[in-house]
């Protein structure tokens, strides 16, 4: 399937195993990788409208990986905690638009707490996640 011109793919079964891997999406220009419960919910008359927020996030890592080149993206992603969180804060903000869009809301504490997890290596303390989310969500119109 596709998503504005993105290949969305199934991960293979084995990234079930693997941590990290086992969430809902990953980008790697120029595809997305979803679960098989989100892309069965995709492919459904009446998708999820949080999975697709997770595709609007996800696009966002694809654009920015084209702007600096995959390697670099990857590079910068996985050694600067910053550089991490800025682009994962800019990545919410599509899925984020996506759900006020849908009249919906976003769990913030939650976004919070995976933000200062092993998922996102403790890229930011829980408390300033938490605020910089806030202050995202209240900047969408």
């Amino acid at each position: 399937m596709e998503y504005k011109g993105i290949k969305v793919i199934r991960k293979p079964s084995f990234c079930r195993f693997i941590p990290g891997l086992s969430y809902t999406a990953q980008a790697i220009s120029p595809y997305i990788f979803v679960t098989d419960e989100v892309y069965e919910s995709l492919c459904s008359e009446d998708p999820n409208p949080r999975f697709i927020a997770v595709l609007e996030h996800e696009k966002k890592h694809i654009e920015r990986q084209k702007e600096l080149g995959v390697f670099n993206f990857g590079i910068k992603y996985l050694f600067s905690l910053e550089f991490r969180f800025q682009e994962e804060l800019l990545a919410t903000k599509g899925g984020m638009k996506h759900m006020k869009e849908t009249k919906l809301s976003w769990d913030i504490e939650r976004s919070a707490k995976s933000f200062s997890s092993w998922l996102y290596l403790w890229m930011v303390p829980y408390e300033r996640a938490k605020r910089e989310l806030e202050k995202v969500w209240e900047e969408i119109k």
